[in-house]
């Protein structure tokens, strides 16, 4: 007569018997109780007569209410839930129905134990970050509904395992004016604060001057988001090229149309369907981003025939584009393809993305020209040339800098054949080559005794010459020290060369596979470019990590959360993205 559902649920079955529909009975008392569709009866009982009930299998009551305590805070800042869910009728119901002898904690409860995870968690994230050789920091500023403005700093480094990891260091509340002094005297606390400030190889931001000039005074290399720096390529290639405002316009009215009259949108639904397309709503440009604009004409240019037909049967002065129209939108957006993948390739966080850059930048600058020479549409013949115009205005040092060629070198995937220019990558070699020297000529070896300075009181002293054991007095100390750090430096440099021309002859992996797996398999065949290659391969392309920061920002500073101090927005947004 027991219901088999109840015995999954809850353990009070083994106590207890059903004995009518409304009705069960004590097993170790015989007290009969009314039942209502749930154990909370039955554990109050069992509770009170009996003892601590034991509904939740091996865990007891604490650590069962501590289990739930803790679901419940990863729900708050997991899923932007505001602090007063806890007073909410509905939800009460919900836990009461999932668990009768769970009590919610009040608002103040649940900040407290939301402030103590924050504790718990920043504590393990520091102690990781003591263990880290090289980091990689982005960071970016953001200003909130409640006109609140926050620092972001994001961490990036190879782990332990040789895998890519990320930890939100801060979303600083930030009061201050947004100077270069200011936000370096904050990144500079807060570097000294996680214990890295001797760590960090890069600092990757946008282009904005006194986000440069902070990185600038910490004296730390820069590193300019490659994702902002292509937006600023494409948008001044597509504001120079004529004709494409004037089709971009257009395009902005027919997309405002549908996107605000009901009656259009939902006849643009109705004839999609009855064409058999997917029901697919139009894409608006934002004046900020160019890839909305590429994605306003690519949508556009896919539902042409839709769209063409649902403006036919409405009443409205704005008019559909012509053939011509979509013939300059397609010829433009095989252009702006590339650059669109590339900016998403880019903005990725969990694989590699910093050796990308030049190879990327060689692969758009050979897609350009092949393209420019195979179209016959002048507007996009004009665009792939101020295309080509601004990205070399933007990128022509980009294989002079230190940092992106090494971490092109040590990424295996590409090595000297993702350059553009074979000169600069053999000179590139050089480099790396002089740095591996630097990092044998100053790691001590393991593997044999330090070499013994020459002493010249154990050698027999030649004839006339005092020995120095008898006058406290080395003539030759310098000399001989001199010596010794030339047969070291140059028994460096042969080492790395011999390591680097082994790993460079080596063919490179399939362009899919994670070049960190490559070095944690070859990290004893190649072990001071392997130390080299965690160093440089932790840095990320773009400073995108903190915009996401921010864009979930914007979820948990809402109109429901408003009341937020700074402080306690921080708390949320670091929990919400470490955990």
């Amino acid at each position: 007569m027991e219901p088999a559902r109840k015995r999954g649920r809850s353990d009070m079955w083994e106590q207890f018997k059903l004995i009518a529909p409304d009705k069960v009975r004590c097993l170790v008392c015989s007290t009969e109780l009314k039942y209502h569709g749930n154990t909370s009866s039955m554990i109050r009982h069992f509770t009170a007569k009996h003892g601590a009930a034991k509904n939740h299998g091996n865990t007891n009551q604490v650590d069962w209410k501590r289990e739930l305590d803790e679901a419940l805070v990863n729900m708050v800042v997991k899923d932007s839930q505001p602090f007063s869910i806890v007073d909410d009728c509905g939800f009460k119901e919900f836990v009461a129905l999932l668990d009768p002898t769970y009590t919610l904690p009040s608002r103040k409860a649940l900040k407290n134990m939301v402030v103590q995870k924050y504790e718990k968690e920043k504590a393990k994230a520091k102690a990781i970050m003591q263990r880290v050789e090289a980091v990689s920091l982005t960071a970016d500023m953001w200003t909130s509904i409640n006109m609140d403005a926050y620092l972001a700093v994001t961490c990036h480094y190879v782990d332990d395992s040789v895998k890519l990891a990320k930890v939100l260091l801060r979303v600083l509340p930030f009061p201050e004016l947004h100077t270069a002094v200011n936000i370096s005297a904050a990144m500079r606390s807060l570097m000294e604060e996680w214990g890295i400030e001797g760590k960090v190889t890069s600092i990757v931001t946008d282009a904005g001057a006194n986000m440069v000039a902070s990185v600038r005074s910490l004296n730390l290399r820069h590193a300019l988001c490659f994702a902002h720096s292509l937006n600023l390529v494409v948008k001044k290639s597509l504001d120079a090229t004529p004709g494409l405002e004037n089709l971009r316009t257009r395009a902005r009215k027919v997309v405002t149309f549908f996107k605000t009259s009901t009656r259009a949108n939902e006849k643009l639904k109705e004839v999609q369907e009855q064409m058999n397309h997917p029901v697919k709503k139009l894409i608006q440009e934002v004046d900020t981003r160019w890839n909305s604009t590429f994605l306003m004409l690519q949508r556009l240019y896919e539902e042409r025939q839709s769209v063409g037909a649902a403006l036919a049967t409405l009443k409205t002065d704005v008019r559909p584009l012509s053939s011509e129209d979509y013939e300059t939108a397609a010829a433009c957006l095989q252009l702006l393809a590339p650059f669109y993948q590339a900016t998403v390739e880019l903005s990725e966080e969990k694989r590699v993305s910093g050796s990308k850059v030049i190879p990327m930048t060689k692969m758009l600058m050979q897609y350009l020209y092949e393209t420019i020479g195979k179209t016959s549409h002048n507007t996009a013949k004009l665009l792939g040339q101020n295309l080509v115009t601004a990205m070399q205005n933007k990128f022509e040092t980009t294989e002079n800098q230190t940092a992106l060629t090494l971490s092109t070198l040590l990424d295996p995937r590409f090595k000297t054949i993702g350059f553009y220019n074979q000169v600069q990558a053999q000179a590139s070699v050089r480099r790396l080559t002089a740095q591996c020297s630097q990092l044998i000529r100053y790691t001590p070896s393991h593997d044999s005794p330090t070499e013994e300075q020459p002493s010249t009181s154990a050698q027999p002293a030649p004839a006339n010459v005092e020995n120095p054991s008898s006058t406290g007095v080395n003539l030759w100390e310098t000399l001989d020290r001199d010596a010794s750090e030339a047969r070291r430096a140059r028994n460096a440099t042969a080492d790395a060369t011999v390591e680097v021309q082994r790993y460079m002859t080596d063919p490179p992996v399939a362009r899919s596979e994670d070049p960190l797996a490559y070095w944690r398999n070859h990290q004893n065949v190649y072990p001071h470019l392997f130390n080299l290659a965690k160093n440089v391969l932790c840095s990320p392309a773009s400073s995108v990590p903190c915009e996401r920061v921010f864009s979930k920002s914007g979820e948990v500073v809402s109109k429901k959360r408003n009341r937020l101090s700074p402080k306690t927005v921080e708390k949320i947004m670091y929990l919400n993205k470490n955990l």
